[in-house]
């Protein structure tokens, strides 16, 4: 199977955390939409993966800020609406970030609904060692972009603020639902070990006592080529039957 240079998954890997759309990275780099979407699903499931393997038993009783940023997106169309685009939903970002260490604790996509929220908090309270101290004026379900952290309701506002506060993607090109979950997968890992914080000058995920060195994107695609597939071989092979070629 045909697989990009490690490098050049890297540089793709860069323009999707900064914000930059399939579309637009697609003509920059002259690569199919096909294969940017494969190498997003591809990162979201590691990032998955690992987060929810490293991030835990976090030390300390932590001070944990809570938000939702809005985003649209639209699901897989069933069989019977092939033929028409499917109306877009609304879908919210749950972020949980530690006071002390800026750590995306715990992140989730999905509804504004009750179970959902209460779904996010019980994660959260599982990746800590102690029961932390949670501030969760940002969970209110409201819409106004000015009162959840600035995001932008027509832009990926996935660049940090000034603060190093960080803003998950708002998804602006209507992704399919499943993508924008890789998306924040992705962004939450990259943002964890790889983007140094202005303010403490190391990873989140090294202030918080869980990595000792500031990683970057080959690492990632490292993780995404340590959970691929190896190629289906069969374990036993027909014997040549005699007198054939």
């Amino acid at each position: 199977m045909n697989r990009l240079p490690s490098n050049k998954r890297a540089a793709i890997l860069a323009m999707l955390v900064a914000g930059y759309s399939m579309r637009s990275i697609t003509r920059r780099d002259g690569v199919s939409i096909n294969t940017v979407a494969k190498l997003l699903n591809d990162a979201g499931a590691a990032a998955k993966a690992y987060l929810d393997e490293h991030v835990r038993q976090i030390p300390g009783r932590r001070r944990i800020e809570c938000s939702q940023t809005w985003a649209f997106s639209y699901p897989a169309p069933r069989r019977a609406e092939t033929s028409r685009r499917p109306a877009t939903e609304d879908t919210w970002t749950l972020a949980a970030i530690d006071a002390d260490s800026r750590l995306i604790v715990s992140c989730l996509a999905g509804d504004n609904s009750r179970k959902t929220r209460a779904g996010f908090v019980e994660d959260i309270r599982r990746r800590l060692k102690e029961t932390p101290e949670l501030a969760t004026t940002g969970l209110l379900g409201n819409r106004d972009t000015e009162g959840n952290g600035g995001a932008s309701r027509h832009g990926d506002s996935t660049m940090p603020e000034p603060d190093g506060i960080p803003r998950m993607p708002s998804n602006s090109e209507k992704r399919r639902f499943e993508k924008h979950v890789a998306m924040v997968n992705l962004y939450a890992l990259h943002y964890n070990y790889c983007r140094v914080h202005p303010a403490l000058s190391v990873t989140p995920a090294m202030a918080a006592g869980l990595d000792s060195d500031i990683r970057d994107l080959g690492w990632i695609v490292a993780l995404i080529d340590a959970r691929a597939k190896k190629p289906n071989r069969p374990k036993t092979y027909r014997k040549r039957a005699a007198g054939s070629n």
